[in-house]
């Protein structure tokens, strides 16, 4: 993407004179974009490498870093994994408790409604 910026500006500015007695030379063929057009192209490609570099940074953060050793990750993957094991089944037995309760919610308002509709017999 840096590559392609820098190509882009190459490929695009306006042609200018280094001293007053240089002649401007212009390529007939070349036909830049305005001024204008120029300096928003320049802002997107800025405000995407910008948006690359951060995210190339948040990567780089992840990682495990300069002296961790294939043991150490390993030993780490291995303690996340039994972690998550441990949630997966504290979740279960959460989501067997909600049901043990929608289950007893139910049946005490079939109890309620069948003792109210009994009472108006």
């Amino acid at each position: 993407m840096f590559f392609a910026s820098l190509a882009y500006v190459d490929q695009n500015h306006q042609a200018l004179v280094l001293s007053p007695t240089d002649k401007k030379v212009e390529d007939p063929d070349h036909h830049p974009p305005s001024a204008y057009d120029f300096q928003e192209s320049l802002k997107e490609l800025t405000t995407d490498i910008i948006l690359k570099t951060r995210q190339i940074l948040t990567i780089i953060d992840t990682l495990p870093g300069v002296g961790v050793s294939k043991e150490e990750q390993l030993l780490k993957i291995e303690n996340l994994t039994r972690e998550l094991d441990e949630l997966e089944l504290k979740k279960k037995k959460t989501i067997l408790k909600k049901e043990n309760l929608v289950d007893f919610v139910n049946e005490l308002i079939l109890h309620v409604s069948n003792g109210i509709a009994e009472t108006r017999d």
